[in-house]
């Protein structure tokens, strides 16, 4: 097995740079598909375009304005009983 051909480096680049993009764009509002393809066709400029892009807003509601939002879409008939027990206990047990 010989050395790599150039089209085989700037592949395996691409794919190393659009992996790192999508992980690091699947936590902005750019996503982690459009990450990917920024890295993969753009390599460290893409990689620079995603670190720039706006984060995902976070979410400073506490489980028992969450709970209640549950009991309000449960009692408006917009979720079952299953539904809000699932989401109840999956924010109860983090």
């Amino acid at each position: 097995m010989g050395a790599l051909e150039p089209w085989q480096i700037v592949l395996i680049f691409g794919i190393i740079f659009g992996i790192i993009c999508a992980n690091i764009g699947s936590n902005r509002q750019i996503g982690s598909t459009a990450g990917f393809f920024l890295g993969f066709f753009l390599g460290f400029i893409g990689l620079i375009i995603v670190l720039c892009s706006a984060r995902k807003p976070i979410s400073f509601e506490s489980v028992p304005d969450q709970v209640r939002k549950y009991k309000e879409l449960l009692d408006s008939g917009a979720i079952t009983e299953a539904e809000y027990n699932l989401q109840k206990s999956r924010l109860l047990h983090k």
